[in-house]
């Protein structure tokens, strides 16, 4: 099963956060040569200043099991701690994902049910969407998130949401990351079928976009857990499963 690893860190000072990025490109490029890594990003939020967003994707917990036990792992946390983290505010989270499928269908509706799988509805499994969008002009990318602001907190407002951010990636130009949690594909469905959804469509396409090379997908996610323990020791296995 696949396993997600997403949160967010806080930084004392959002003026090194560019720069800081950039310095770490190194780990992020050895972290995503490692067998049965599938994403592994740091992008920033410019809406929250300071705040950097986690994104991981492995092809199973044992492979991240592996991952927290490389030398990647544990410079990346040196190169993070020598820049004056906050003490978290709440935990990185571990997810086992049950099924995943794109967002959009061929016919380019997006649907919040799960149309490939046996069971498009499952109640009470919290689904995960994340891919990225690629825009022509790097240097519009802060604005773009920044003028987004009312329809971001408009996501947020809405029932079962549990995260939404448009985040931007310093290593790729002119990428803006997505990531959305929903406490269920109903919840997500709502929020598709929302003004807050056609709002933010016709507002990104206000920007030049360049084509889509890979899908936003949605992940239904039938487990998930803190990554670090009580005693502050991260595991890629899940204690309850």
């Amino acid at each position: 099963m696949t396993v997600i690893v997403a949160g967010f860190i806080d930084f004392e000072d959002p003026g090194v956060i560019a720069d800081m990025l950039r310095a770490a490109k190194p780990l992020i490029d050895g972290a995503l040569q490692e067998d049965g890594n599938i994403a592994y990003s740091w992008t920033e939020d410019h809406l929250t200043p300071g705040r950097v967003w986690v994104y991981e994707e492995w092809i199973s917990s044992d492979v991240l099991e592996t991952h927290l036990n490389t030398d990647w792992y544990r410079n990346m946390g040196v190169h993070l701690a020598s820049h004056n983290m906050k003490p978290p505010i709440q935990p990185i989270l571990r997810y086992r994902i049950e099924h995943q499928e794109p967002v959009y269908d061929e016919s380019a509706t997006a649907r919040g049910n799960f149309f490939t799988a046996d069971e498009a509805h499952k109640a009470d499994m919290t689904v995960i969407v994340a891919g990225y969008f690629d825009f022509a002009n790097p240097a519009e990318i802060p604005d773009v998130i920044k003028s987004s602001r009312p329809l971001i907190e408009g996501a947020l407002t809405e029932e079962g949401c549990i995260a939404y951010s448009w985040t931007e990636d310093h290593l790729i130009p002119g990428r803006i990351f997505v990531y959305e949690e929903w406490a269920s594909s109903k919840a997500l469905d709502a929020h598709l079928n929302s003004h807050w959804y056609r709002d933010m469509g016709a507002h990104l396409g206000t920007f030049e976009r360049k084509p889509m090379t890979e899908p936003i997908l949605k992940y239904r996610a039938d487990l998930q857990e803190p990554i670090y323990d009580e005693t502050g020791v991260a595991s890629g296995h899940f204690k309850e499963a």
